[in-house]
């Protein structure tokens, strides 16, 4: 989870009818939902993959992701990402996931 994200109290998170905020919320809303290890977590896929360059600085990419799991129902949605640039590289500022 840590890699992409922007670890920063300001990162934002939303899915459903749920909002977290900060990196540590974030952090742990995933730690909560995937605590039985690789095998539970499935394989995460993305697809229709678009990337809109804002001002070089700021841009906004959108998809669909889906979860292929080996002992439950696959699971998917769409997503909206916010990203910005850092001196260390891209990163996610802003999370809106929905399921199918």
């Amino acid at each position: 989870m840590a890699l992409g994200y922007w670890r920063s109290e300001e990162l934002v998170f939303v899915s459903g009818e749920s909002e977290h905020r900060g990196y540590d919320a974030v952090l742990a809303r995933y730690r909560e939902r995937y605590t039985e290890g690789d095998a539970e977590m499935g394989q995460l896929s993305f697809t229709d993959l678009s990337v809109t360059d804002v001002d070089g600085t700021e841009a906004t990419a959108t998809g669909r992701w889906d979860l292929d799991f080996e002992r439950s129902e696959d699971i998917g949605g769409r997503f909206t990402l916010g990203l910005r640039r850092f001196s260390g590289g891209w990163r996610i500022v802003r999370d809106e996931t929905s399921s199918d």
